[in-house]
């Protein structure tokens, strides 16, 4: 007898790993950097365009979705070691495979990037986290990330710099919760919000973390130049 609760312990344990809510996704960011160096150490900036393809897990009940928008991000780090990081936060908003409405906004970080066989590519891994609006519900999303990205130079618009011409790929995996609200929006400060996050504010350019914390927190045009997303609808 004690042996078959034991099993039975098992199986609800399991299932209850099995069926937890969850995401999965692949983005493709394309768009230009503009990279600036002092010596060894390089900046950089990338703005683009975003696409993500991917399901939610909900209860049980798996949802594909395609969703697209923006992306911007900014990296620093040593070429001389070929060790970089960088930032990202995204707005993407589609349909889900049965034509209810979806957006999905946050950031990404990638640490400890490694270039290829040249100083146009690379590739690394790092976490991210995201407000998935969906079905009148907010759930968040953190996870995972990995990516690369591989690029060609082009003539840059600064010529104290160097520019390149290229796209970004991820892959994004987490566990989905979902959160309360209060008046049709998620409840919560932004203290609150950043309780929640993998990161802390200083681990992140000022400017990017700002617009983190904004996209997470309510439904932002994704057609719309991310210069404009801070200043509201």
């Amino acid at each position: 007898m004690k042996a078959i609760r034991i099993m039975m312990v098992i199986v609800v344990l399991g299932s209850s790993v099995a069926f937890a809510d969850s995401l999965a996704g692949q983005g493709t960011a394309a768009g230009n950097a503009v990279l600036w160096f002092s010596g060894t150490k390089a900046t950089g900036t990338f703005d683009g365009t975003f696409a993500l393809t991917g399901q939610l897990m909900i209860a049980d009940e798996s949802i594909p979705f395609t969703a697209s928008g923006w992306a911007r991000g900014a990296g620093s780090g040593d070429t001389a070691i070929l060790d970089i990081d960088a930032w990202a936060t995204f707005a993407a908003s589609g349909f889900t495979e049965d034509g209810r409405e979806i957006a999905v906004q946050g950031g990404l970080t990638l640490s400890g990037l490694t270039a290829g066989s040249s100083d146009s590519s690379g590739s690394g891994t790092g976490d991210f986290m995201a407000t998935i609006f969906f079905d009148g519900q907010h759930y968040t999303a953190k996870g995972t990330a990995t990516g690369s990205a591989r690029g060609d130079f082009v003539i840059p618009a600064d010529p104290l710099s160097m520019e390149l011409a290229g796209k970004g790929t991820f892959d994004l995996s987490g566990e989905l919760t979902l959160d309360s609200q209060e008046d049709g929006v998620p409840a919560g400060s932004t203290n609150d919000s950043m309780e929640v996050l993998p990161w802390t504010s200083e681990s992140w350019p000022a400017e990017l973390f700002a617009e983190l914390l904004d996209i997470l927190s309510r439904v932002v045009d994704t057609s719309a130049p991310h210069e404009n997303v801070l200043q509201g609808d």
